[in-house]
């Protein structure tokens, strides 16, 4: 094979020529100009490499350079090519699934189907995770004339409740997840969506809640969120089992959410969130209680629009006391000395004492089944013995394979005392120890119930009698 550049005979199927190095393999759509340049500076390597292996076979007797020596420059190239060249693989080496209509196409770094990295979807959200990151964001909305539920919705410090949970009042007070108790002002509210914004100046600089934009489907698994009587920031988990219900009660409610997912007074303004994305789908706001209690949540996209005009655009204390006329001589409260006050007349309810019983136990369960303390802490009094103790029982089987399955809650009596109730119940479960054996448990419980200032339920104490 003759060298088209030197004219040297070469090996027949050599790639290079062994005397000039250039390439013996017949390229395409080389440009001439580029080829000089190109030619020049590999013979210049090659006489220069050349030279140097001569030299040092001549002085096999000298001395080793040492090591301080300065390595040959490569001669810099002043005229920049318009594009390097590029040596093409033979032919041979190109796949025969990469060519087509005999033409072939060379392609680089290509990865076997079976070695190429296989798309993952987005991971979901554990629902315990969900739960704990919404809590922190959702509060209990106090006024004169009772309690709500509300969550953040931007990070300007506005909480999203609903208008009939403020009832057209412009002080409230916010309490979050850890009992702390804000100032807030109502900001916006509407007569006839039963939606309200609350501004609460501690709340600035917090990341909302993610609100989802489009509209969700029937049979997706939601949480709901907030404060129903006697029970402060807690989650119930359910589905949604309707779409586009439409009530004209106070309000009009159109294309509203039903859902399954247990919600009670108390509730309304807190967020149903979507139980794998964590995202905001709607607002409780209401509960049809006439056997299975049946709830409604506004969709949130559909009032995000409004919301978002209150945010930038806040209504006064005048306009938000004019949609009600809850006060009969509005007063904007803008003397400095004005400290705004709650005065609410709790008393103790039979009723509500066996829902709260009944709520405590599905939330203890949650939280042995899950093995985690958070689930149940807020309904017990803190630091208190019992407190303490159910913190440690859940610490102490936790990765111990020990399951419960509650299978029986009756209220057999319930007394009422001026600073505390006593419920008394008869319960069974279903229990497996961590040596894998089954056995049904019953119990005999008296649980002592305190009541705070604003109506919420807390366990003092728990008595087992087997």
């Amino acid at each position: 094979m003759k060298c088209n550049k030197c004219g040297a005979e070469n090996v027949e199927g050599s790639k290079y020529c062994k005397d000039c190095g250039h390439s013996l393999i017949q390229t395409r759509n080389k440009k001439h100009k580029k080829r000089k340049l190109t030619y020049a500076i590999i013979l210049a390597l090659t006489l220069l490499g050349v030279g140097i292996g001569s030299a040092q076979l001549m002085s096999d007797n000298a001395e080793p350079p040492k090591q301080e020596q300065i390595e040959p420059e490569v001669p810099e190239v002043t005229e920049e090519p318009e594009e390097p060249e590029k040596i093409e693989e033979p032919e041979e080496t190109v796949p025969a699934e990469e060519q087509t209509a005999g033409t072939v196409t060379k392609v680089e770094n290509v990865v076997p189907p079976s070695e190429q990295e296989e798309k993952v979807e987005p991971k979901k959200k554990e629902k315990t995770a969900i739960i704990k990151e919404v809590q922190q964001k959702v509060y209990t909305v106090l006024t004169e004339g009772g309690q709500g539920s509300g969550f953040l919705f931007s990070d300007t410090g506005m909480v999203v409740t609903n208008a009939h949970a403020v009832a057209g009042y412009t002080d409230v007070v916010v309490r979050n997840i850890n009992g702390q108790d804000h100032p807030g002002t109502v900001v916006g509210i509407s007569g006839e969506s039963d939606i309200a914004l609350i501004h609460v100046e501690a709340f600035e600089g917090i990341t909302p809640l993610e609100a989802e934009m489009d509209k969700t489907d029937v049979g997706t698994e939601v949480i709901a969120l907030g404060s129903p009587a006697g029970l402060e920031n807690t989650a119930s988990i359910g589905y949604l089992t309707g779409i586009d219900r439409d009530f004209y009660q106070e309000f009009t409610y159109e294309d509203i959410y039903q859902i399954d997912a247990k919600i009670a007074p108390g509730s309304s303004g807190g967020p149903l969130v979507d139980a794998t994305t964590g995202k905001v789908i709607g607002i409780n706001s209401l509960v049809i209680e006439e056997g299975d209690s049946i709830g409604f949540s506004i969709p949130l996209y559909s009032m995000h629009e409004q919301l978002s005009q209150w945010v930038t655009n806040p209504m006064t204390a005048e306009e938000v006391a004019a949609v009600f006329n809850v006060y009969d001589d509005f007063n904007s409260y803008e003397d400095e000395d004005y400290e705004y006050d709650i005065d609410l007349e709790m008393k103790f309810d039979e009723a509500n004492l066996s829902e709260f019983i009944g709520d405590f136990r599905y939330y203890y369960e949650t939280a042995l089944k899950e093995k985690d303390f958070f689930y149940v802490q807020n309904l017990l009094v803190y630091q208190s013995e019992i407190y303490n103790g159910i913190s440690e029982y859940i610490s102490d089987i936790s990765g111990k394979g020990m399951e419960f399955n509650f299978t029986k809650l009756e209220i057999s009596d319930v007394e009422i005392f001026d600073d505390y109730a006593v419920v008394q119940t008869e319960e069974a479960f279903d229990f497996k120890d961590a040596a894998g054996n089954w056995s049904v448990q019953e119990r005999s419980k008296t649980y002592t119930i305190v009541m705070d200032e604003y109506g919420f339920y807390y366990v003092s104490d728990i008595v087992n009698k087997e």
